[in-house]
């Protein structure tokens, strides 16, 4: 480390140590540093590669799991809160919406999420900063650094979930770089298979921006809940395949149809399309959503390199129920 990151990371941890924290009757309010403690999770698992933090259910999911660690009775889980008033710590920005620059400027509070989300449109940090929390030495060092200064009892607690995120971060990490940098398979780092399942489901998830890519239903709530799921179009017990573009996110309903083979999504241009199983019957009451389904385009991912691979939806189609 030079003197200009020694620098650079002696004024963040600073900052760190003395971030403007609510109190009540002399409890200090866990919220900003969870934030950032969820923040770092993100980074060091490849979710975040560019400056930019957007109020997302992965953030949330990380958000609560150290919220509930160190939660009192007075305090109520809000990350919009944190997400909001870092601002206020100089070092946490947000970039507003077109045409919205006014309006953000004007607030004095975040209101709901829904307001905030129509005004903001992701938040991110100074740039030595991010650099810092790029680096796993530094970033480990202002993780410290938080954890030290608000949650000392805790820090066995929290350092527990920390270390079982880490080999989940690193195979999420591994997927990434697997569809945007082509890395070889043969580059997975050693991760038990729960922890590459659920890295696979989170990056699934996040790709198609936790939408049913069959019904578009799209929900996710404070605590990090979403409600559809990373479904394999190749099943992993036929090929171990957890490739991303492997995979599709669906709602449990369109997910359980496709694993019962009445739902494919088939290779057709310009895009893919639904197949439905011709088992089933329009004059049957409860089928008729599943039918309206058939040649309905697939709900891609925005990032076309995350679109699901030809040879996965030809077998999805060569397997579809009595498809003669």
């Amino acid at each position: 480390m030079n003197a200009l990151q020694k620098t650079s990371l002696s004024r963040y941890c600073d900052a760190f140590s003395e971030l403007n924290v609510g109190r009540i009757r002399g409890h200090e309010r866990p919220h900003k540093p969870i934030m950032l403690l969820a923040v770092m999770d993100l980074i060091e698992s490849g979710r975040i590669r560019d400056n930019r933090i957007a109020f997302e259910p992965e953030l949330l999911e990380r958000f609560k799991a150290y919220f509930d660690l160190v939660k009192t009775d007075n305090d109520v889980l809000s990350p919009i809160l944190p997400y909001f008033y870092l601002r206020g710590d100089r070092f946490w920005h947000h970039q507003p919406l077109p045409q919205q620059e006014a309006v953000y400027h004007a607030l004095a509070n975040p209101g709901s999420k829904r307001q905030l989300l129509s005004v903001v449109d992701y938040a991110y940090l100074d740039e030595p900063l991010f650099r810092l929390l790029l680096d796993p030495e530094t970033r480990e060092a202002l993780r410290q650094t938080l954890i030290q200064r608000y949650f000392a009892p805790q820090a066995a607690a929290i350092c527990d979930v920390i270390r079982r995120e880490r080999p989940i971060g690193l195979y999420e990490d591994f997927l990434r770089k697997r569809v945007i940098d082509k890395v070889a398979e043969s580059d997975a780092p050693q991760t038990d298979e729960t922890s590459r399942a659920t890295a696979f489901s989170r990056v699934v998830r996040a790709a198609y921006d936790y939408r049913c890519a069959a019904c578009g239903l799209r929900v996710f709530l404070d605590d990090g809940t979403i409600l559809v799921e990373a479904a394999h179009i190749i099943p992993f017990n036929i090929t171990r395949d957890n490739d991303p573009r492997n995979g599709m996110a669906l709602c449990r309903n369109h997910h359980w149809a496709m694993d019962a083979y009445l739902l494919a999504p088939i290779p057709k241009q310009p895009r893919p399309v639904w197949r439905v199983s011709n088992e089933l019957d329009r004059r049957i009451e409860g089928q008729t959503d599943l039918l309206n389904l058939e040649g309905a385009a697939i709900l891609q991912p925005r990032d076309p390199r995350y679109h699901p691979r030809d040879d996965a939806l030809t077998w999805r189609l060569q397997h579809l129920r009595n498809n003669g």
